[in-house]
């Protein structure tokens, strides 16, 4: 019986070297280019969202003055009676007994 030579053929390995690395990059590209993709709905989201946020953040601070002022007022009809008439002559239209009251259109 004939001695069985193993013998590597340089030819073969290259190519197989070749195509693993072609197969290699196929993949990666495939994964970047999926990656570009996928990531920009995320971040466009994520900046939707922090403006979002700021707008928020902004209509808060809004109230937040809003409601100071509505308290002050508060406050003052609790204390003064001035303050009273002045609500009830400009918000209402009254009057006290023997005023005349002219009401002038709005423009």
């Amino acid at each position: 019986m004939p001695a069985t030579v193993f013998t590597r053929d340089p030819r073969r390995v290259t190519q197989v070297t070749l195509k693993m690395a072609v197969m290699v990059t196929g993949v990666f590209v495939v994964l970047a280019i999926l990656s570009l993709f996928f990531s920009r709905r995320p971040t466009s989201e994520r900046q939707q969202s922090q403006q979002r946020v700021e707008l928020l953040r902004t209509e808060i601070a809004s109230l937040r003055t809003e409601n100071a002022r509505l308290r002050a007022e508060i406050d003052s009809v609790r204390k003064s009676t001035y303050a009273v008439e002045r609500i009830a002559r400009e918000d209402l239209g009254m009057s006290k007994k023997g005023e005349i009251v002219y009401m002038l259109p709005r423009k």
